[in-house]
């Protein structure tokens, strides 16, 4: 009772009644009530959309400011008190939020001098906390629970108790946050520039050596996660496919073996095993490892429609075209699609425009229900492309490439013959880093092969040489594989080349 009349001195009517929290059914025909909505549909992307949307004959923004103003406080306020306990969380993710949510409680519990209330709710918590491994918030409750036994009650034992336990803690926290900075000093050269970077190899092993003692004596969440991480990473950057797979059955056999589910290491190894298997062109097995990631993401969430990339492109490089086509029609037909970012939804622009050449050469038939691929249109498609068209050494290869074959699968090619130029310039300025030669000798080739016929063989030997080089030439593990080869290379050229002679 003593910890019960405590919250009730604490929280009294007064208070209850001016918690400034979003309610829907006040604010439904209202103005902050419309901002909430087209916020949340996805309808402006800018501070100035939204305010020509609200205030369309207002000279400034001031009314515009304040109604944001007022939205981020409501929602702010409203975030501890709505029900974060939803059936598509994960037990873990519902202990986070639920443990977070009463944390803050102890905290205002032990600035009011509340103690029985405060240790009541530490103690309770602290449970989940280690349970699911969260070490940070475990400690913080630790070091509250060992101040009120030791300097407040008294209590010798319960003392040392939570003395022993916060040095364990304090080691693991420490472990945790040397495995998190290892890994982000590696994954920072990643973030903008997706190229292969072998000068990292030496690196990752280090760190991963540096964790190799804490990784044997602690089995804490955050530390095997980025441990974890950093092992991809030591594998993948070798292009060592069968170790990298390797490595993520280790990460998946250590976190299906906690006793909540982890899903973002899980999800981390399967996507991982899923462009291995998309490598080594084993469709069955990572099909296998897609269903098996996608169990554990939320549908219609980003990541969601991120890991359907990556199975589309599984089906396009082993020639699963029809698996291809309805991976598209179920992404792009879902709900959320038209509420994800441009440069989301240009990327299934772009595996549209490919389905559609495979249409063409008559390597794929849509069912009945699949109607709109024979409507492509050229022009259109490329000005919807107005994102990755300026990534010139990115994904503008993509469409540069599709152009090509397109045109020369409808036997356009006076308009192929009136870019080729372009495109050569386009090569020489672009194309001539290390990763991104197999798309310069592919470009090359297919020109010389638009332009060759059945009985030049002197131009045909030279559009040979190319695919050879191509041939030779590494198969990075980039962006410039996984997005770029929306159809692999080679295989793309043989279908390019029995439709151009055939």
């Amino acid at each position: 009772m003593e910890a019960l009349r405590e919250l009730v001195q604490l929280v009294t009517r007064n208070k209850l009644k001016s918690i400034d929290i979003l309610d829907m059914g006040e604010v439904k025909d209202s103005k902050l009530g419309m901002l909430y909505e087209i916020i949340s549909e996805g309808k402006v992307e800018s501070d100035q959309a939204a305010a020509a949307e609200l205030y369309p004959d207002a000279d400034n923004t001031s009314g515009y400011r304040k109604l944001k103003n007022k939205l981020r406080k409501k929602l702010i306020n409203s975030l501890l008190v709505v029900d974060l306990n939803k059936a598509s969380y994960s037990d873990r993710k519902s202990a986070y939020y639920l443990c977070y949510q009463e944390w803050a409680a102890v905290r205002i519990l032990l600035a009011k001098n509340a103690w029985a209330q405060c240790v009541k709710t530490a103690e309770r918590i602290l449970k989940y906390a280690i349970k699911y491994e969260f070490t940070e918030l475990a400690l913080d409750l630790i070091s509250i629970l060992r101040l009120h036994y030791g300097a407040r009650i008294g209590d010798l034992k319960q003392f040392e108790e939570y003395k022993s336990l916060s040095l364990e803690y304090e080691a693991i926290f420490m472990a945790e946050n040397k495995a998190e900075l290892l890994y982000t000093e590696l994954i920072v050269h990643y973030v903008n520039n997706r190229s292969v970077k072998t000068n990292l190899k030496r690196k990752t092993e280090l760190a991963l050596l540096e964790l190799s003692d804490s990784m044997r004596r602690y089995s804490s969440y955050r530390l095997h996660l980025y441990g974890g991480m950093i092992g991809l990473m030591a594998s993948s950057i070798v292009n060592n496919h069968e170790d990298t797979i390797q490595t993520c059955e280790e990460i998946i056999s250590f976190f299906e073996a906690k006793p909540y589910r982890a899903e973002t290491p899980l999800q981390a190894a399967y996507y991982q095993k899923l462009i291995c298997h998309c490598q080594l062109r084993q469709f069955e097995p990572g099909r296998k490892a897609a269903e098996q990631c996608l169990v554990l993401i939320e549908e219609g969430i980003v990541n969601w429609f991120k890991y359907y990339e990556m199975y589309f492109i599984l089906a396009m490089h082993t020639e699963n075209y029809q698996e291809a086509l309805n991976i598209y029609y179920q992404v792009t037909n879902h709900k959320r699609f038209r509420y994800l970012p441009n440069n989301v939804t240009e990327i299934w622009l772009i595996y549209e425009a490919y389905l559609h050449y495979l249409y063409v050469v008559g390597l794929l038939i849509p069912s009945k229900e699949q109607k709109g691929l024979e409507q492509f249109r050229l022009g259109r498609f490329l000005n919807e492309a107005a994102i990755y068209s300026k990534d010139k050494s990115g994904l503008n290869i993509a469409i540069i490439i599709f152009q090509i074959i397109y045109l020369m699968a409808t036997n356009q090619y006076d308009k192929l013959l009136d870019r080729e130029e372009a495109i050569e310039k386009y090569c020489t300025r672009h194309l001539k880093e290390e990763y991104t030669m197999r798309s310069y000798y592919f470009i090359r080739g297919l020109l010389i092969m638009a332009s060759l016929g059945v009985n030049n063989g002197d131009r045909q030997e030279k559009a040979e040489a190319y695919r050879d080089k191509l041939l030779e030439e590494e198969n990075l593990e980039s962006s410039q594989v996984f997005q770029i080869e929306v159809i692999p290379f080679e295989q793309l050229w043989e279908i390019a080349l029995k439709n151009h002679l055939g």
